[in-house]
C-alpha cells in the first residue's frame, strides 16, 4: 500500500510539472514585480522541499524528479541546453554507501542468527570472516588518567571482543570518557589489544543502539565489526563461554548524480556563471544534526531549494536582458552535500571552456535574510574589483557583510580552485534548522530573498562594461568555514571526489604547512608519520595526533613516484 501511495504521489507531482510548464510557456516576458517573483519562488521552493521529493538526495529517484523539474523551467523560459551533446544534463558517478552482500552471517556455538533482526554489520566493519571465543570487556575503555581499564585481566588476543556501546554511568560529561562514544575509538583500543573481531552490545536501554545505516564516509577497520541484538544479545549475556563465527560482506555501489545546465549564448567572448546546488540530505543518513530515533525527511528548503530557484529566477531575468556583453551559464549542481561532487566534476570536465569564464556567482541558503545577520558575500578577496563593485551597486536597504575567502565550503570553491573570481551569496546558517528535518519552506523570508536576487542582478549588470574581471588569490585563513576537532592542519584542500587509497590534494594554500614542505596539488597523501591514510577520515584522525610545532614525515605519491616530505605544523 505504501509503495502505491508513493507511486501516486510521484505521478501527481510529474503531472503538476507538466501543468506548470504549460502555464509558463504562455508568457514570454515574466512579470518582474516583487510580488510576482515572491509568488513564483515560494511555489517552487514549497515543491522542491515537499515530502514528495524526500530530501532530494543525490543518486536517488527524488534527485531525478527535482532535476527534471529544474529542466522544465529552462525549457519554459526558452534557454538552450548547456552541454555539448545538446542536453541539459551532465551525469557524474560516485561511490554510494555500502550495502549488504549475500554472505553476512553470525553463528554462536550451534545457533545461527538473522541479519537485521539479531545482528547487523556497522559502518566501521571490514568485509571478512573470523571465528573465535567471545570475550566480554565491558565498555572497552582504557583511561590511565582515571586508573580505569576494562581490559584488566581480560585477554582478547586472537579472540572476538564483546563491547558495550555506551560509557560508564556518570562519566558521559567527562571528555576522557566521552570520546569513546565514537565507536571507532573503542575499535582502535580493541585492535591494539589483538582482537580479531568485535561485537558491540547495548545493555543500557536509555542509550541508543548504533545506526543501521552504513556510512560511505566511515573508515572500515581491519576486522569484522557487528552489533548484536535480540536473541544473539541474550545468548552472549547468558553464556559462560561462546565461540562465534562471523562473516561480513559489504559492497559499495556505483551511483549516478546529475548536474543541470542551461546557456544563453550572446556570442560574447566571456561568460558569467550562476550556480547553486539542488541536492539535500534525503532522510538525513549523512551530514545530519538530527539525533532522533525515528528517521525523518530533511526537506532542505533553505539549503538549498532557495539557491536553486535563485538560479532559475536569474535565468528568467537575463533571458530578456539588454546586457549582451557576456554569455550566461546557469548551473544547478548535485552532490554538494556529499563533498562538492557535482561542481568539482564540472570544473574538471571538458563540458565548458573555463578560460572564457568571467566569474562565478554561487547561491547557497538565500532564504533567511534578516537585518541583524544581513547578506554575507564570501570571496570578495578573489578579485581586486569586488569591493568597489559591491560598494557602488545600489543595495537599497540590504545589510552586507563581506568575507575575503573563496574557500568557504560550497560550490564556488570548485571554480576558485581553477583561478576564477567568485562570490558566494548566503544569508547565514540558521543553526536551529540547518541540516535538520525542520528546514521547511514556511520558515523562509521570501520578500527578503527577492531583495537579494535583485541585488545580484544589479551586481552582474554592473560588471557588464568592465571587461574580464581579474583574479586574485584570496586570504584563505577561514578555510572551509568550520571548526575542527584537531589542533593542526596540513594547509591543503582535499579532493572530495577522489575514490582511491589515500587523500588526494586538490589545492595547496600559499604559505601554509604543505606549501613550505613542497607538497603540490595532485599529490596523494599516504601516511602522516606512522599513521596510514586510507581516505578522509583516517587523514583527519592522523592530524589529530599532532600539535602546533610538531614535526612529521609525510609520505606522498606523485605520479609514479613515492616521496617523503618533512612538515612542521
Amino acid at each position: 500500500m505504501k509503495k502505491n501511495i508513493i507511486r501516486f504521489q510521484t505521478l501527481t507531482l510529474l503531472a503538476f510539472f507538466v501543468f506548470v510548464s504549460n502555464l509558463f510557456s504562455q508568457k514570454t516576458y515574466p512579470d518582474q514585480s516583487d510580488s510576482s517573483i515572491v509568488h513564483r519562488i515560494k511555489k517552487d521552493i514549497y515543491l522542491l522541499a515537499s515530502d514528495s521529493l524526500q530530501g532530494r538526495e543525490t543518486g536517488t529517484k527524488y534527485e531525478i524528479i527535482a532535476r527534471d523539474y529544474i529542466v522544465s523551467h529552462y525549457k519554459e523560459i526558452g534557454i538552450a541546453p548547456a552541454f555539448k551533446d545538446g542536453s541539459y544534463l551532465q551525469a557524474f558517478t560516485f561511490k554510494g554507501a555500502p550495502v549488504y552482500g549475500d554472505s553476512n552471517f553470525l553463528k554462536i556455538n550451534s545457533k545461527i542468527f538473522k541479519l537485521q533482526k539479531d545482528f547487523y554489520p556497522l559502518s566501521y566493519s571490514a568485509s571478512g570472516k573470523v571465528k573465535g571465543e567471545l570475550v566480554k570487556v565491558g565498555y572497552g575503555i582504557v583511561v590511565p588518567q582515571k586508573n580505569y581499564n576494562d581490559y584488566l585481566n581480560k585477554d582478547v588476543e586472537g579472540k572476538i571482543a564483546v563491547i558495550e556501546t555506551g560509557v560508564p554511568k556518570g562519566t558521559i560529561s567527562d571528555s576522557l570518557y566521552a570520546k569513546y562514544l565514537q565507536l571507532d575509538k573503542k575499535i582502535d583500543t580493541a585492535l591494539a589489544k589483538g582482537a580479531i573481531g568485535i561485537v558491540f552490545i547495548n545493555s543500557d536501554k536509555s542509550f541508543p543502539d548504533p545506526s543501521t545505516y552504513l556510512d560511505s564516509r566511515a573508515t572500515p577497520s581491519s576486522v569484522p565489526v557487528i552489533f548484536a541484538a535480540q536473541m544473539a544479545y541474550k545468548l552472549i549475556m547468558d553464556g559462560t563461554k561462546n565461540i562465534a563465527s562471523i562473516n561480513v560482506d559489504l559492497v559499495k555501489e556505483n551511483k549516478t548524480g546529475y548536474n543541470v545546465g542551461a546557456f544563453i549564448d550572446n556570442k560574447a567572448p566571456t561568460t558569467i556563471v550562476f550556480g547553486g546546488h539542488y541536492d539535500h540530505l534525503g532522510w538525513g543518513k549523512e551530514n545530519s544534526f538530527y539525533h532522533g530515533d525515528k528517521p525523518m525527511i530533511h526537506p532542505g528548503a533553505d539549503d538549498n531549494a532557495s539557491g536553486t530557484i535563485a538560479v532559475v529566477e536569474l535565468a528568467r531575468y537575463f533571458k530578456n536582458s539588454a546586457n549582451k556583453k557576456n554569455n550566461y551559464l546557469f548551473l544547478n549542481f548535485s552532490g554538494e552535500e556529499k563533498g562538492l561532487l557535482g561542481s568539482s566534476w564540472f570544473t574538471k570536465s571538458e563540458a565548458y571552456n573555463l578560460s572564457t569564464v568571467d566569474y562565478m556567482f554561487n547561491f547557497d541558503m538565500l532564504g533567511k535574510y534578516d537585518s541583524t545577520q544581513g547578506l554575507i558575500i564570501f570571496g570578495t578577496g578573489t578579485s581586486s574589483l569586488w569591493d568597489t563593485i559591491i560598494a557602488t551597486t545600489p543595495r537599497q536597504n540590504l545589510k552586507i557583510k563581506k568575507v575575503k575567502s573563496g574557500l568557504e565550503g560550497s560550490d564556488q570553491m570548485s571554480f576558485y580552485l581553477k583561478n576564477l573570481p567568485v562570490l558566494f551569496f548566503n544569508t547565514g546558517a540558521d543553526l536551529e534548522n540547518y541540516h535538520l528535518p525542520s528546514d521547511k519552506a514556511y520558515k523562509l523570508n521570501y520578500p527578503g530573498e527577492v531583495q537579494v536576487i535583485k541585488y545580484i542582478e544589479r551586481i552582474a549588470e554592473r560588471t557588464d562594461s568592465l571587461g574580464k574581471i581579474p583574479f586574485t588569490k584570496s586570504s584563505d585563513s577561514a578555510g572551509m568555514g568550520g571548526k575542527h576537532s584537531y589542533s593542526v592542519t596540513l594547509g591543503v584542500v582535499p579532493d572530495m571526489t577522489f575514490d582511491g587509497k589515500g587523500m588526494r590534494v586538490e589545492a595547496v594554500k600559499d604559505g601554509k604547512t604543505a606549501f613550505k614542505a613542497g607538497i603540490k596539488a595532485g599529490d596523494i597523501v599516504l601516511k602522516i608519520g606512522d599513521n596510514e591514510v586510507l581516505e578522509m577520515k583516517t587523514y583527519m584522525k592522523a592530524l589529530g595526533k599532532y600539535h602546533k610545532g610538531d614535526k612529521a614525515m609525510v609520505t606522498i605519491k606523485r605520479g609514479e613516484e613515492t616521496l617523503v616530505k618533512e612538515v612542521v605544523f
